[in-house]
């Protein structure tokens, strides 16, 4: 079962989470250690204490905060080649992300680079917002040719539980683990 932590300001990214998993999001205090964590765009700092997780999912500007977190391995976003998850169409109608390098999902599934569809979006999310939400649905296991038909929006406040919290970080409920381990990847190749 995984965690995942989402250090965001506002609520963007965990409405539009909700929405594709089609799950509530439990909204707490700040989590320690997590299978992944997510840092969503202009977000400047990382929380106080030492952040411990498998996964650390960032924008490339926000590079230098990977140095405060001890991750097992980190994957960027942005609109540069040198990001693992980038854009290369930023058509809202049709937007499509591109897979620069292989990625590890947090079942072990190896997913080879490839072009990747996304779903039409309305109000358009940045394109930042967009590479944190497709990067963490694949590294949730979300299987690369499922991402353009997943619901995108950031309209839907019931599914966000919020509870207290001196900063914005979100907490996923854990996931089952759909097969695969941390020891055998399986890998999925283009079609």
């Amino acid at each position: 079962m995984e965690t995942i932590g989402i250090i965001e300001e506002g609520e963007t990214l965990s409405r539009c989470l909700a929405a594709t998993l089609g799950r509530p999001l439990r909204l707490g205090p700040a989590a320690r250690r997590a299978d992944l964590v997510v840092i969503c765009p202009r977000f400047p700092r990382l929380p106080q204490t030492s952040l411990l997780c498998r996964v650390l999912l960032l924008p490339s500007p926000q590079a230098p905060l990977a140095g405060q977190a001890k991750a097992h391995w980190v994957v960027s976003y942005g609109l540069a080649s040198r990001d693992t998850l980038t854009l290369s169409s930023l058509d809202p109608q049709r937007p499509c992300l591109a897979l620069q390098r292989e990625l590890v999902t947090l079942t072990g599934t190896c997913l080879e680079p490839q072009e990747i569809p996304l779903p039409a979006h309305f109000p358009p999310l940045s394109p930042l917002y967009l590479l944190a939400w497709a990067g963490t649905c694949l590294l949730l296991d979300v299987p690369p040719e499922d991402l353009g038909r997943l619901p995108l929006s950031s309209a839907k406040k019931s599914l966000v539980l919020s509870p207290k919290s001196s900063y914005n970080e979100k907490i996923l409920p854990p996931c089952e683990k759909k097969g695969g381990t941390d020891h055998e990847p399986r890998r999925i190749h283009p079609r």
